[in-house]
Protein backbone atom coordinates (compact mmCIF):
# COMPACT_ATOMS: atom_id res chain seq x y z
CA UNK A 1 0.00 0.00 0.00
CA UNK A 2 1.56 3.60 -1.07
CA UNK A 3 1.53 5.32 1.80
CA UNK A 4 2.25 9.47 1.93
CA UNK A 5 5.33 10.67 3.57
CA UNK A 6 3.73 13.71 5.10
CA UNK A 7 0.40 14.93 6.69
CA UNK A 8 -1.33 17.88 7.75
CA UNK A 9 -3.79 18.01 10.54
CA UNK A 10 -6.19 20.22 8.39
CA UNK A 11 -6.03 17.33 5.89
CA UNK A 12 -9.46 17.28 4.76
CA UNK A 13 -8.98 14.09 2.38
CA UNK A 14 -6.15 11.02 2.58
CA UNK A 15 -5.88 8.07 0.56
CA UNK A 16 -4.36 4.73 1.09
CA UNK A 17 -4.60 2.04 -1.54
CA UNK A 18 -6.26 3.09 -4.37
CA UNK A 19 -10.26 3.79 -3.91
CA UNK A 20 -9.89 3.82 -0.30
CA UNK A 21 -10.75 7.75 0.14
CA UNK A 22 -12.09 9.33 3.52
CA UNK A 23 -13.66 12.65 3.81
CA UNK A 24 -14.41 13.33 7.32
CA UNK A 25 -12.60 16.40 8.69
CA UNK A 26 -11.74 15.08 12.51
CA UNK A 27 -10.14 17.47 15.06
CA UNK A 28 -6.63 17.93 14.67
CA UNK A 29 -4.07 14.60 15.40
CA UNK A 30 -0.62 14.42 15.25
CA UNK A 31 1.63 12.21 12.35
CA UNK A 32 2.54 9.35 13.40
CA UNK A 33 5.40 7.84 11.77
CA UNK A 34 4.98 4.17 11.30
CA UNK A 35 3.59 3.79 7.65
CA UNK A 36 1.34 0.51 8.76
CA UNK A 37 -0.40 2.84 11.01
CA UNK A 38 -0.60 6.04 9.54
CA UNK A 39 -4.14 8.16 9.55
CA UNK A 40 -6.61 7.54 7.06
CA UNK A 41 -10.20 9.67 7.41
CA UNK A 42 -13.04 7.98 8.38
CA UNK A 43 -16.24 8.84 5.77
CA UNK A 44 -18.70 10.09 7.18
CA UNK A 45 -21.01 6.79 6.58
CA UNK A 46 -18.73 5.12 8.96
CA UNK A 47 -18.50 7.45 11.68
CA UNK A 48 -21.74 7.28 12.45
CA UNK A 49 -21.34 4.16 13.43
CA UNK A 50 -19.20 5.41 16.06
CA UNK A 51 -15.77 4.13 15.43
CA UNK A 52 -14.20 6.87 13.87
CA UNK A 53 -10.94 6.12 14.80
CA UNK A 54 -10.91 2.45 14.09
CA UNK A 55 -8.89 2.79 10.79
CA UNK A 56 -6.30 4.72 12.56
CA UNK A 57 -5.58 1.40 14.09
CA UNK A 58 -5.64 -0.58 10.82
CA UNK A 59 -3.29 -0.93 7.59
CA UNK A 60 -3.28 -2.68 4.64
CA UNK A 61 -5.90 -5.22 4.15
CA UNK A 62 -7.98 -3.44 6.82
CA UNK A 63 -8.31 -0.83 5.63
CA UNK A 64 -10.23 -1.92 2.68
CA UNK A 65 -11.72 -4.20 5.13
CA UNK A 66 -13.41 -1.98 7.33
CA UNK A 67 -14.77 0.42 4.41
CA UNK A 68 -16.19 -2.48 2.82
CA UNK A 69 -18.13 -3.18 5.92
CA UNK A 70 -19.26 0.92 6.16
CA UNK A 71 -20.02 0.51 2.49
CA UNK A 72 -22.09 -2.13 3.05
CA UNK A 73 -23.77 -0.58 5.45
CA UNK A 74 -24.71 3.01 4.08
CA UNK A 75 -26.01 0.94 1.78
CA UNK A 76 -28.63 -0.48 3.33
CA UNK A 77 -29.48 2.45 5.09
CA UNK A 78 -30.14 4.18 2.17
CA UNK A 79 -27.32 6.88 2.47
CA UNK A 80 -26.29 8.49 -0.54
CA UNK A 81 -23.34 7.56 -1.66
CA UNK A 82 -20.06 9.18 -3.56
CA UNK A 83 -18.43 7.09 -6.18
CA UNK A 84 -14.39 8.31 -5.12
CA UNK A 85 -15.41 6.10 -2.01
CA UNK A 86 -16.29 2.74 -3.74
CA UNK A 87 -13.96 2.68 -6.49
CA UNK A 88 -13.21 -0.44 -7.92
CA UNK A 89 -9.72 -1.61 -9.68
CA UNK A 90 -7.52 -3.99 -9.83
CA UNK A 91 -7.30 -6.39 -6.90
CA UNK A 92 -10.77 -4.94 -5.50
CA UNK A 93 -12.41 -7.49 -7.05
CA UNK A 94 -14.35 -8.50 -3.90
CA UNK A 95 -14.98 -4.53 -2.88
CA UNK A 96 -18.93 -4.63 -2.52
CA UNK A 97 -20.49 -2.59 -5.66
CA UNK A 98 -23.75 -4.93 -6.58
CA UNK A 99 -26.01 -2.57 -6.59
CA UNK A 100 -25.37 0.71 -5.69
CA UNK A 101 -26.48 3.76 -7.47
CA UNK A 102 -23.65 5.53 -9.27
CA UNK A 103 -25.91 7.47 -11.74
CA UNK A 104 -24.97 10.77 -12.97
CA UNK A 105 -21.81 11.34 -12.09
CA UNK A 106 -18.48 11.54 -13.42
CA UNK A 107 -16.19 8.33 -12.97
CA UNK A 108 -13.88 8.70 -15.59
CA UNK A 109 -11.20 8.40 -13.16
CA UNK A 110 -12.39 4.92 -11.95
CA UNK A 111 -11.18 1.51 -12.64
CA UNK A 112 -13.90 -1.38 -12.22
CA UNK A 113 -11.64 -3.82 -13.67
CA UNK A 114 -12.32 -7.56 -12.29
CA UNK A 115 -15.18 -5.93 -10.04
CA UNK A 116 -18.52 -6.78 -8.98
CA UNK A 117 -21.43 -4.87 -10.26
CA UNK A 118 -24.29 -7.05 -10.24
CA UNK A 119 -27.73 -4.53 -10.71
CA UNK A 120 -25.28 -1.79 -10.07
CA UNK A 121 -26.41 1.25 -12.03
CA UNK A 122 -24.93 3.83 -13.71
CA UNK A 123 -27.30 5.82 -15.64
CA UNK A 124 -26.19 8.35 -17.29
CA UNK A 125 -22.30 8.48 -16.06
CA UNK A 126 -19.47 9.49 -17.94
CA UNK A 127 -17.54 6.37 -18.53
CA UNK A 128 -15.43 7.44 -20.90
CA UNK A 129 -12.39 5.19 -21.36
CA UNK A 130 -12.80 3.33 -17.94
CA UNK A 131 -12.14 -0.49 -17.53
CA UNK A 132 -14.82 -3.07 -17.09
CA UNK A 133 -12.75 -5.61 -17.65
CA UNK A 134 -13.56 -8.86 -16.63
CA UNK A 135 -15.75 -7.91 -14.72
CA UNK A 136 -19.49 -9.06 -13.13
CA UNK A 137 -22.07 -6.58 -13.86
CA UNK A 138 -24.87 -9.09 -14.82
CA UNK A 139 -28.17 -6.60 -14.68
CA UNK A 140 -26.57 -3.37 -14.12
CA UNK A 141 -27.86 -0.31 -15.93
CA UNK A 142 -26.10 2.20 -18.39
CA UNK A 143 -29.11 3.72 -19.45
CA UNK A 144 -27.75 7.27 -20.93
CA UNK A 145 -24.30 6.53 -20.01
CA UNK A 146 -21.03 7.49 -22.22
CA UNK A 147 -19.01 4.21 -22.59
CA UNK A 148 -16.97 5.94 -25.54
CA UNK A 149 -13.46 3.99 -25.44
CA UNK A 150 -14.50 2.05 -22.53
CA UNK A 151 -12.97 -1.39 -22.14
CA UNK A 152 -15.50 -3.91 -21.58
CA UNK A 153 -13.78 -6.95 -23.00
CA UNK A 154 -14.16 -10.58 -21.35
CA UNK A 155 -16.91 -8.90 -18.64
CA UNK A 156 -20.20 -10.71 -18.20
CA UNK A 157 -23.10 -7.98 -18.85
CA UNK A 158 -26.27 -10.72 -19.46
CA UNK A 159 -29.28 -8.62 -18.65
CA UNK A 160 -27.84 -5.02 -18.65
CA UNK A 161 -29.47 -2.50 -19.81
CA UNK A 162 -27.99 -0.22 -22.37
CA UNK A 163 -30.34 1.79 -23.58
CA UNK A 164 -29.49 5.52 -25.22
CA UNK A 165 -25.98 4.55 -24.05
CA UNK A 166 -23.13 6.06 -25.99
CA UNK A 167 -20.32 2.56 -26.49
CA UNK A 168 -18.36 4.54 -29.35
CA UNK A 169 -15.08 2.80 -30.11
CA UNK A 170 -15.65 0.69 -26.86
CA UNK A 171 -13.56 -2.34 -26.04
CA UNK A 172 -15.78 -5.82 -26.31
CA UNK A 173 -13.65 -8.50 -27.25
CA UNK A 174 -15.09 -11.60 -25.80
CA UNK A 175 -17.81 -10.00 -23.64
CA UNK A 176 -20.96 -11.54 -22.91
CA UNK A 177 -24.22 -9.59 -24.12
CA UNK A 178 -26.82 -11.70 -23.75
CA UNK A 179 -30.04 -10.70 -22.99
CA UNK A 180 -29.01 -7.05 -22.73
CA UNK A 181 -31.34 -3.58 -24.01
CA UNK A 182 -29.93 -1.63 -26.29
CA UNK A 183 -32.67 0.44 -28.25
CA UNK A 184 -31.21 3.74 -28.86
CA UNK A 185 -28.00 2.68 -28.10
CA UNK A 186 -25.09 3.79 -30.32
CA UNK A 187 -22.28 1.39 -31.15
CA UNK A 188 -20.10 3.06 -33.56
CA UNK A 189 -16.90 1.55 -34.47
CA UNK A 190 -17.09 -0.99 -32.35
CA UNK A 191 -15.79 -4.60 -33.40
CA UNK A 192 -18.26 -7.15 -32.60
CA UNK A 193 -17.38 -11.33 -33.22
CA UNK A 194 -19.98 -12.21 -36.07
CA UNK A 195 -22.23 -14.53 -33.39
CA UNK A 196 -22.38 -11.08 -31.33
CA UNK A 197 -23.44 -8.74 -34.25
CA UNK A 198 -26.34 -11.45 -35.06
CA UNK A 199 -27.43 -11.70 -31.52
CA UNK A 200 -27.68 -7.71 -30.96
CA UNK A 201 -28.96 -6.56 -34.32
CA UNK A 202 -31.73 -9.64 -33.65
CA UNK A 203 -33.02 -6.57 -31.44
CA UNK A 204 -31.44 -3.53 -32.08
CA UNK A 205 -33.91 -0.65 -32.78
CA UNK A 206 -34.06 3.32 -31.83
CA UNK A 207 -31.91 6.37 -32.37
CA UNK A 208 -29.49 7.95 -29.69
CA UNK A 209 -30.76 10.87 -28.80
CA UNK A 210 -27.10 12.32 -28.28
CA UNK A 211 -25.65 11.10 -31.06
CA UNK A 212 -28.73 11.42 -33.26
CA UNK A 213 -27.23 7.82 -34.32
CA UNK A 214 -29.52 5.20 -35.14
CA UNK A 215 -28.81 2.36 -33.19
CA UNK A 216 -28.90 -0.41 -36.11
CA UNK A 217 -27.04 2.01 -38.43
CA UNK A 218 -24.17 2.16 -35.99
CA UNK A 219 -24.21 -1.76 -35.79
CA UNK A 220 -24.24 -2.17 -39.58
CA UNK A 221 -27.00 -4.40 -39.58
CA UNK A 222 -28.24 -5.30 -43.00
Amino acid sequence: MHVATKCSVNANVEKGAKGVVANRRNPAKSCRTDNALRAVRVDRQCASEGRPDELHRRGGSGVATFLATCVASATLLGAPLDASAVVGGKGNASTPLSGLDLSNQDLRNNDYTKSVLKQTKFDGSNLTGVSFFACFAKGATFQGANLSLADLEQGDFEGANFTNAVLEGAFVNAANFTGIELEGSDWTDVVLRKDVYQQLCAVASGTNPTTGVDTRDSLSCE
